[in-house]
């Protein structure tokens, strides 16, 4: 996946909106991880991996005795988590500048893990297939992506409509699928992975980070949004504060889209 196929903005200003999305997925994913029995990992990979977020929470997790990589595309990206890595004190991270088609790892890794990264892939089988290469036989591949159309608000907010709009068109148009977590279980059967566990999730935040990642995400959609003509820059602005003021009320509601997680194992 190259860069500019990629609907959000990158480098520090995506490394902000990770951090808060990742403060509010971090109980979701880690209930899910230690289901998966994660605390016995020997190699993790973390394919997408952003700002190394879910990295750190394995290293945590596992201790020095796991090998950790995680590869991303966004070479700034990944210099910001090696910093995080290092304030952190944890030397068992590798960050690999990569994207998830170029990788040749084989039959490595007793967990390979993705998150809201195959929505984003023109080709998400491929990339499946790929995860499933790198893992040890008798290894887990892990997967946590989206239903966009879900996510819901309450009371009704006319910023948050025309969000849940524009941001799976720019998906779309640069190539990726915002409805994919449907899908998961598919393209699990397709690659050949056994699917060993599934739910769907659906978190709602009347406050804290998960209710800022709306309004974080059409932020930092706001490039795409003009490079592909989809709103001019003072209709996203007025958007943007609609959907800030909303956001900041207390009295409402903002969900995440509906979330698919499947682990699957490699005979």
């Amino acid at each position: 996946m190259q860069q500019n196929t990629y609907a959000i903005s990158g480098g520090e200003e995506g490394k902000s909106r990770l951090n808060i999305l990742a403060a509010a997925m971090q109980p979701y994913t880690q209930a899910w991880l230690m289901n998966a029995g994660i605390t016995t990992a020997s190699g993790f990979l973390d394919t997408g991996c952003g700002g190394g977020n879910v990295a750190l929470l394995v290293a945590k997790l596992t201790g020095e005795k796991c090998r950790i990589i995680g590869i991303d595309f966004d070479n700034e990206i990944l210099k910001l988590a090696k910093e995080d890595a290092l304030k952190e004190n944890v030397h068992n991270i590798q960050y690999v500048h990569k994207d998830i088609f170029g990788i040749d790892y084989k039959n490595d890794f007793d967990f390979v893990y993705a998150r809201f990264l195959l929505s984003h892939l023109g080709d998400p089988l491929t990339a499946l297939r790929k995860m499933k290469e790198a893992a040890k036989p008798g290894g887990k591949i892990i997967a946590e992506d989206i239903q966009f159309s879900r996510q819901f608000c309450y009371p009704f907010n006319a910023a948050f409509e025309r969000y849940s709009k524009l941001y799976p068109e720019t998906v779309k148009r640069k190539g990726g699928n915002a409805e994919l977590g449907s899908f998961l279980p598919a393209l699990f059967t397709d690659a050949g992975i056994k699917i060993i566990a599934m739910d769907v999730i659906q978190p709602v935040f009347i406050s804290g980070e998960g209710k800022q990642v709306a309004y974080e995400t059409m932020d930092k959609i706001k490039s795409a949004l003009i490079e592909e003509e989809l709103e001019n820059e003072q209709t996203i602005n007025d958007i943007l504060k609609d959907l800030k003021k909303f956001t900041d009320d207390n009295n409402s509601l903002i969900s995440f889209p509906a979330i698919f997680r499947i682990t699957g194992i490699k005979n």
